[in-house]
C-alpha cells in the first residue's frame, strides 16, 4: 500500500494517517476525562485531609485550653483530694483527646488509601487506553529494545522516545527461553589448553549454538548480546554495529587477538546479529505500556498526560496542514491510498468533524484541535 497526499506526492509517513488521526482523537476523548477524574480524586482527598488536619488542631487547642484552665483553677490548692481530681481530670481529658485524634488519623489514612487505590485504577486504565496507539502511531520515534533471562524466563522491554516524550513497553515473546541455535548456528574461535602433560594453549573453534542467550540490547544500529553455556563456564559478549565488531570471551578480546580474529566467521556472525535485530520485530507476541515520561517526569502519576497529547498533536498538526495545503478543499484532511496502479482510493476527515469530536472533551479538546490545525478558533 502506498500513501500519498491528494496531489499524488508521497506522505512522509507511509501509514493510514486519517486512521491514526481518528485514533488520536478517540484516545484523547478517553484519556483526558480519566486524567481529570484522577486530578479530582487527588484534589478531593487533599481537601478532606485539610479538614481532618484542622480537626486535629482543634482537638489540640481544646485540650490545651482544658489543661490551662484546670491548672489555673488549681493554682495554690494544697488539698490532696482536689489535686487528685485535677490529675485524673487531666488524664481523662488527655485519654479522650488521644482517642479522638487517633480516630481522625485513621480516617485520614483510610481516605488516603482509598484515593490512592482509585487513582491507580484510573492510571492503569489510561495506560491501557494509550498502549495500542503508542505501539505504532507516534511518528519519528527512536526505539531501543532489551531482553534478558530472569528466573529462567525471557523478559523484554521497549523504550521509545521523541521530542522529550519517552515511553516504555513490557514485551512478551513467543519464546520462554532463547538459545543461539534458535537464531542462527554459530562457532567462535578461542584459546584452549590441550595435551596431557604440557597443557599448551591452542586455537579451537567452539560451537556456541547450544549456548543460552542471556541478554540482548538493540538500539539504533547497535546490538549487544551475552551468550552463556548451561554450566556458566563459558561466556561470550558480542557487540556490533555497521562499523565495528567486538567479541569478548570472558575478558579476552577475540577481535583484538591477531591469531583469533582471522578465524571469525564474519558472514555467520553478521547473519546472527541481523537476526537478533529481527527478533524484536518477529518474536514479540504482545506489548503492554508500563510507563510514560515527559521531560523525565512520570506523565501518568504527575497528571501531565494531556501535555503528552499536545506534543503528539504538534507532530500530527504538521501533517494535517500539509494535507490541507496539498488537497483540493481546505475544509478536509485528505490522503490517497494506492494498492496498485489501477486501484486508488481517497480517505478523509473534515476539519469540522475532528474539531467537533475534540470539543466534546472541553477546553483541553479545543486546545488539541487548535494544535492539530482543524479549527480556526
Amino acid at each position: 500500500m502506498k500513501y500519498t497526499f491528494q496531489d499524488s506526492t508521497e506522505l512522509p509517513v507511509q501509514r493510514d494517517f486519517i486512521q491514526d488521526l481518528q485514533d488520536f482523537i478517540r484516545i484523547s476523548k478517553e484519556a483526558i476525562p480519566l486524567e481529570k477524574s484522577i486530578i479530582g480524586i487527588k484534589q478531593g482527598n487533599k481537601e478532606e485531609t485539610a479538614i481532618s488536619q484542622s480537626k486535629l488542631e482543634e482537638i489540640d487547642r481544646f485540650q490545651k485550653d482544658v489543661i490551662d484552665y484546670i491548672e489555673e483553677r488549681a493554682q495554690g490548692v494544697k488539698s490532696e483530694e482536689i489535686l487528685e481530681i485535677k490529675a485524673k481530670t487531666i488524664e481523662a481529658s488527655s485519654t479522650v483527646s488521644l482517642l479522638k485524634k487517633n480516630e481522625r488519623l485513621e480516617d485520614i489514612d483510610r481516605q488516603n488509601r482509598l484515593a490512592l487505590m482509585e487513582a491507580q485504577q484510573l492510571e492503569t486504565r489510561i495506560l491501557t487506553t494509550l498502549s495500542p496507539f503508542f505501539e505504532t502511531s507516534i511518528y519519528g520515534v527512536e526505539n531501543a529494545y532489551y531482553a534478558s533471562t530472569e528466573d529462567k524466563e525471557l523478559r523484554g522491554r521497549q523504550v521509545s522516545s521523541v521530542n522529550g516524550l519517552q515511553y516504555e513497553f513490557e514485551l512478551n515473546f513467543a519464546y520462554s527461553s532463547l538459545k543461539v541455535e534458535d537464531i542462527h548456528e554459530l562457532t567462535l574461535p578461542v584459546w584452549a589448553k590441550s595435551g596431557i602433560l604440557s597443557r599448551e594453549e591452542k586455537v579451537k573453534k567452539m560451537d556456541v549454538s547450544d549456548f543460552h542467550i542471556m541478554s540482548i540490547e538493540y538500539e539504533g544500529d547497535s546490538v549487544r548480546t551475552v551468550l552463556q553455556d548451561k554450566d556458566a563456564e563459558h561466556m561470550f559478549t558480542i557487540s556490533a554495529d555497521d562499523m565495528t565488531l567486538l567479541i569478548l570471551y570472558g575478558d579476552h578480546d577475540i577481535t583484538g587477538d591477531e591469531k583469533l580474529a582471522p578465524l571469525i566467521d564474519s558472514e555467520a556472525l553478521y547473519m546472527f546479529t541481523a537476526k537478533l535485530k529481527e527478533f524484536f520485530t518477529k518474536s514479540i507476541e504482545s506489548r503492554s505500556l508500563k510507563r510514560v515520561l515527559l521531560d523525565d517526569k512520570n506523565a501518568v502519576e504527575e497528571n501531565i498526560v494531556f501535555d503528552c497529547l499536545k506534543l503528539i498533536a504538534g507532530i500530527y498538526g504538521k501533517l494535517v496542514r500539509e494535507c490541507i495545503e496539498k488537497g483540493y478543499t481546505k475544509e478536509e484532511v485528505t490522503i490517497k491510498m494506492e494498492e496498485s496502479a489501477s486501484v486508488r482510493t481517497e480517505k478523509y476527515i473534515s476539519k469540522s468533524e475532528a474539531a467537533s469530536e475534540l470539543s466534546s472533551i472541553g477546553s483541553e479538546g479545543m486546545e488539541l484541535a487548535r494544535i492539530l490545525g482543524v479549527t480556526d478558533a
